[in-house]
């Protein structure tokens, strides 16, 4: 092995540890991100056992360290795990990855170990002590090609068919980034790795080398899009500043500026209830209590919206949130041709009641500006097969185009030019639905109005909320309730 093909091998291997690193890190609790992690170790060990067994292992037999069979166990286990079991791994990111947990929840675990029992018949036909000896065989190199193909492209299916079945939601561009990356690794390394051995076609031996590559080409996609959008749930920012202030001193000073304004705010108002009081009437003094009253909303939608939801979930009666919701519209003065609801299930929902009754009053007060004085916002509680609740808000009014879809649960995004709306209110609803561990989705087309589907657990998931808050924090792609009816 010539001095180039080593560091190919360890350049290799620090290129793929740090590809699934990155993922890794960027939400750490998130299932699918671990799976992937585990499955990235697995095919980094797989390239490592090359450098360990014909660099490393003759030198340490011959200082007496370990044996040429202790050589052979280790170069046949990491060969094992890389030929049997790295694509079975991959099957469960993509589990993961496509929300099977939540749509098959009772049956989830079994399903879990399905994509490892042909690993297991491979071990007991091939067992792993001796795949030194197996990989001369062309019969073997055809059946573990076949297994990991096959394994492969059933994986990178279901990644497109996911995809393709969610190409309309406004987190498809970061899932199909995430998808990009391992549908890419996947396919280039099924395509260099086995076939020219199985098929018996030789002079292609150092072929696989190229997934390097391409493990660099999606270490450069990744990066880039750290600092562009966000990938894998994580975004970047490039900022300017200056070292040597402290983090607590920039925390110290948001605070002052939040609590000094409120401040200033309380005087205005003071002087213009004096102002009042001594007969002084003109349209000036309207228009600074409009500004007062509008920074004042400012202030506190900024603290509330955008700080994170703590939870305190109980069992709810949906209808009386709707009823409650369709009031505080009602005190809004909104004139709308009616509100109806469709449909309400008995069933109570379990969720944080104020949280949830937040959230309905901003969809209702973003239907009813959509839809405006002719505008009909229809209202249903329905529950899925699963038990999942799902609350759902439509309206008849303009819709909203493909190019905003993607971006309305950013915050400070708005497409309204009033000062009442500051482009938190839908940021806000998916932080509950996210902290719930359920989802929100959004159906509209440009003039045939909007429905946003609020997605809750199931019964039985209850107790895991706590967990699934913490596994998907800051992650739009990460795990959501069914929602499928």
């Amino acid at each position: 092995m010539v001095w180039t093909e080593k560091m190919n091998l360890l350049i290799f291997t620090a290129l793929i540890l740090l590809v699934f690193c990155l993922i890794f890190q960027s939400n750490p609790k998130n299932r699918a991100n671990q799976w992937c992690f585990v499955g990235g170790c697995i095919f980094a060990g797989g390239v490592l056992k090359e450098y360990l067994y014909y660099q490393i292992g003759p030198k340490l037999i011959e200082k007496g360290i370990w044996t040429v069979r202790f050589s052979e166990l280790l170069y046949g286990a990491l060969s094992t795990l890389l030929y049997y079991f790295a694509l079975p791994t991959v099957m469960i990111f993509c589990y993961y990855f496509c929300r099977v947990d939540w749509r098959v929840s009772r049956f989830f675990r079994p399903i879990c170990f399905l994509p490892y029992l042909p690993a297991v018949i491979m071990c007991i036909i091939y067992p792993w002590q001796n795949v030194v000896v197996y990989q001369k065989d062309r019969i073997f190199c055809l059946s573990v090609g076949c297994y990991n193909v096959a394994y492969a492209a059933l994986a990178i299916t279901l990644l497109i068919a996911y995809l393709w079945k969610n190409r309309q939601k406004g987190e498809f561009y970061q899932r199909a980034g995430a998808a990009l990356c391992i549908i890419a690794m996947l396919a280039f390394w099924g395509l260099t790795s086995f076939p020219y051995q199985a098929l018996g076609i030789y002079g292609l031996q150092d072929l696989w080398q190229f997934n390097a590559l391409m493990v660099a080409a999606v270490l450069f996609f990744v990066v880039f899009h750290l600092f562009h959008g966000g990938i894998w749930g994580m975004r970047l920012r490039l900022e300017h500043y200056n070292w040597t202030d402290s983090a607590r001193t920039i925390r110290q000073n948001a605070r002052y500026v939040s609590h000094a304004l409120k401040n200033e705010l309380s005087k205005i108002e003071w002087s213009l209830q004096l102002l009042e009081r001594k007969g002084v009437s003109a349209e000036e003094l309207e228009i600074i209590r409009h500004s007062t009253e509008y920074l004042k909303r400012f202030v506190y939608e900024t603290q509330i919206y955008s700080d994170s939801i703590s939870l305190n979930p109980a069992w709810c009666d949906v209808s009386a949130l709707l009823e409650e919701a369709q009031e505080d519209l009602k005190r809004r003065n909104k004139k709308i041709a009616g509100v109806t609801v469709t449909a309400c299930a008995d069933q109570p929902l379990y969720c944080d009641r104020i949280h949830t009754l937040e959230v309905l009053k901003n969809l209702l007060l973003n239907a009813a500006d959509a839809g405006g004085s002719r505008g009909t916002i229809k209202l249903s509680y329905t529950v899925s097969k699963t038990g999942g609740g799902i609350i759902s808000v439509k309206d008849n009014g303009g819709g909203i185009s493909a190019a905003d879809i993607r971006q309305i649960f950013e915050p400070y995004y708005t497409t309204k030019k009033t000062e009442r709306n500051m482009g938190l209110g839908l940021y806000y609803c998916w932080n509950v639905m996210n902290a719930h561990g359920g989802r929100i989705e959004v159906k509209s087309k440009e003039g045939n109005g909007s429905e946003f589907i609020l997605c809750f657990p199931g019964k039985g998931r209850k107790f895991r909320l706590k967990k699934r808050r913490k596994e998907d924090a800051g992650d739009k792609t990460g795990s959501g309730a069914d929602c499928g009816r």
